[in-house]
């Protein structure tokens, strides 16, 4: 959930509110703004702000979890050109690859109020049809991972059979190597706070093994890698506002899944739209990968089929998905591991545990107070005009879901979710093992 000030939240909660956006270029002391910020009392503005911004449509993130993939997201700002004062901006310099941000504020803000909405990079400007205004075009920091590593990022020399760059360690940390020292990002493009959550002690979601190794002998392109990293591991990317990339699990925190906004027929405009998730009830694993000096990849000495037999019996189909790792190896925990997520799968998409089909994904729109609820997150919603599939009965109550889906349409004052429903309403923490002494030894 995006981080507001009390100010904001104040002013965004209001029924009657009038938003206001800044988009900055890295590079320019000067930004634009969809209203004049002097007129509407906007105090310690730190550049020149001026109101040429047409209202932006808003850059969406939709997340495939079972594939654990994410789209890239697009961003476009439309700044009208007055007096060719844009024109020179954009003649004068080099603006592609510099950084951009749209944020959003209200009448009567401190500019420290105001709540970065995107972080992305810009890669495209054009004039308009009717050159009277300058469309930027930016996307998100995945945009970043298309690229192809060529080079050993230890010594700069080409990869290959007698130069392999050998990868070792959680998914987190995998994740990392191949984006700070693989791709030469900085380190703030990466939440490493929440993927050393997931390898903590605490939570103890990936950092409990580390059955990944990877013998890179060849040339790859960082995003495609990740996301079978990602499906093999159970988990998904998200593009936070900072403009970072950030990682969720499978399984919801060890403390539970807490809601941080609670959807209600207050907030939500119009009746929520069913959908249901593919059913996930069979995956075969393929693991130990033969890899030969001129591939990285290859044949597979280990496959591992798992099945739920509850699902089967029960929608009389197997729905097969195929994961294929080329450095999951048994000698590291692989086949406890693939057990494990294959688990974790059965338990969010199988249908059983009481969804009567498979997950349940629930199309809201919602009015921009919702603004602050971004995708991944944990959000609750109660209806009293829906179906509860459940029960057969009318009406949802704080059923828990998790935001795959984020589409904002600032123009006409709205936002809209998708909401994967896969169980976690009613789930306890997770259960923790404790210490006890006897004489003087610690046991855990």
């Amino acid at each position: 959930m995006l981080t507001v000030t009390s100010g904001f939240a104040t002013r965004n909660a209001a029924l009657a509110k009038m938003p206001i956006y800044v988009f900055t270029i890295a590079s320019l002391s000067d930004a634009y703004s969809t209203h004049d910020l002097g007129r509407y009392s906007i105090t310690g503005v730190p550049m020149t702000c001026h109101p040429w911004l047409k209202t932006p449509q808003g850059a969406s993130q939709s997340i495939d979890v079972q594939a654990g993939s994410s789209s890239i997201g697009e961003m476009t700002c439309e700044v009208v050109d007055l007096g060719g004062a844009v024109r020179s901006v954009v003649g004068g310099q080099t603006l592609e690859g510099q950084q951009v941000q749209l944020l959003v504020g209200y009448p009567g803000s401190a500019w420290s109020d105001f709540v970065v909405l995107n972080t992305y990079k810009l890669y495209k400007i054009v004039p308009s049809k009717d050159y009277g205004s300058y469309v930027f075009s930016s996307r998100d920091v995945q945009m970043d991972s298309k690229t192809t590593i060529w080079n050993h990022p230890e010594n700069g020399a080409p990869l290959s059979s007698s130069n392999p760059w050998v990868l070792q360690g959680t998914p987190c940390e995998i994740i990392q190597a191949v984006w700070l020292a693989g791709l030469m990002l900085g380190a703030d493009t990466i939440d490493r706070a929440t993927m050393a959550a997931l390898d903590s002690e605490t939570e103890s979601m990936y950092g409990n093994s580390r059955p990944y190794l990877f013998s890179m002998v060849e040339p790859f392109q960082a995003k495609p890698f990740l996301e079978k990293l990602y499906q093999s591991a159970g988990m998904y990317p998200v593009v936070d506002a900072l403009g970072r990339l950030s990682v969720r699990g499978f399984r919801a925190p060890a403390a539970g899944a807490s809601p941080v906004f609670a959807f209600s027929a207050d907030n939500v405009i119009g009746l929520p739209e069913f959908d249901r998730a593919p059913i996930l009830n069979d995956l075969q694993w393929e693991i130990d990968a033969q890899t030969s000096a001129s591939s990285s990849s290859g044949n597979y000495k280990t496959t591992l089929l798992f099945l739920n037999a509850t699902s089967i019996s029960l929608f009389q189909r197997s729905q097969q998905r195929d994961i294929q790792s080329d450095g999951l190896r048994t000698e590291l925990g692989a086949q406890w591991w693939c057990q494990e997520v294959s688990q974790r799968v059965f338990d969010r998409f199988a249908g059983t545990s009481a969804l009567r089909g498979g997950a349940p994904l629930i199309s809201v729109t919602a009015f921009l107070a919702t603004l602050p609820v971004w995708v991944g997150d944990y959000v609750s919603l109660t209806h009293p005009l829906m179906p509860n599939l459940f029960t057969g009965g009318l009406g949802l109550t704080n059923r828990v879901m998790e935001v795959v889906d984020r589409a904002p349409d600032y123009a006409n004052g709205r936002m809209q979710y998708k909401l994967l429903d896969t169980g976690l309403t009613g789930a306890g923490a997770a259960t923790s093992i404790g210490s006890a002494v006897i004489g003087t030894t610690t046991l855990y």
